[in-house]
């Protein structure tokens, strides 16, 4: 016996089922009025229906339509780049401004620091010298040299003033008790009363006021020892060439040895 292709209930020989005509009917009725078929179904359980089934998750609705994407979470929303970049930026101008407040206080003050150490290493300088001079003036006494009176010993044997013994004599003394090496490099001077030295200077040139000069008494960073006849030692507060202070030393000496000259005479 036949069966219904649509609905498969059993007919009779030469009769049609009438669920053609109730598919037909509700087909036709079904037609949206914008042409296209809609053979989408209400939504079931929550979720969209086709032909009685759910929605696959992906893809598109019978007819080419997109269907909303149920069941998964959404995207995480990116940020924006210009937000990004302004952060960037503010992060930049605190980094850089932390940076010059750090420099403002430590350069400063580390640059103070190093000269105060050149400052220091040029005084060490002169008060070696100081200490090697009185050692081998007291060598040449015992030699029975005169070492008396008042004079200058130098580095540049130009510069040495009214010395009373044999300079060469003395240099060779003199450089036992010093880093020859190391004074071939540096300029002095020590002005010698009586058999003592009572003041040297020493630096790396004799005219440039850039170079710092030590000085036995020492010197500071805020002030140069200069020599003066009547033993103070006047503190410039400039900074002054070891030049400079050989001429004071000079006229002080000049002014002494007129000093003794009078007295001698009464």
């Amino acid at each position: 016996m036949p069966y219904c292709r649509q609905c498969g209930r059993l007919l009779q020989d030469g009769e049609a089922c009438s669920c053609t005509a109730e598919n037909t009917q509700q087909n036709g009725s079904s037609q949206p009025q914008n042409g296209y078929r809609n053979e989408q179904q209400p939504y079931q359980n929550g979720a969209p229906q086709y032909q009685g089934q759910p929605y696959p998750q992906q893809g598109f609705a019978p007819n080419g339509y997109p269907y909303p994407y149920y069941g998964q979470p959404m995207p995480p929303q990116k940020k924006s780049k210009s937000v990004v970049i302004t952060v960037i930026i503010v992060l930049s101008v605190v980094f850089l401004l932390f940076i010059a407040v750090l420099a403002a206080i430590f350069v400063p003050a580390m640059l103070g620091y190093a000269k105060k150490s050149r400052m220091a290493s040029a005084n060490s300088l002169a008060s070696s010298i100081y200490r090697a001079a009185n050692t081998t003036l007291v060598e040449m006494d015992e030699l029975y040299e005169n070492t008396g009176g008042i004079y200058i010993i130098s580095s540049d044997e130009k510069k040495n003033m009214d010395v009373p013994f044999d300079i060469d004599e003395f240099n060779k003394h003199f450089g036992q008790y010093t880093d020859n090496e190391k004074m071939e490099k540096q300029n002095y001077f020590m002005v010698v009363k009586n058999g003592a030295v009572e003041y040297a200077a020493v630096s790396e040139d004799w005219t440039n006021t850039k170079k710092i000069v030590g000085t036995y008494p020492a010197s500071t960073i805020d002030g140069t020892r200069i020599y003066t006849s009547d033993g103070s030692y006047s503190l410039s507060t400039e900074r002054r060439s070891l030049s400079y202070l050989y001429d004071k030393a000079q006229e002080a000496v000049n002014e002494m040895i007129i000093k003794q000259y009078l007295e001698d005479k009464r």
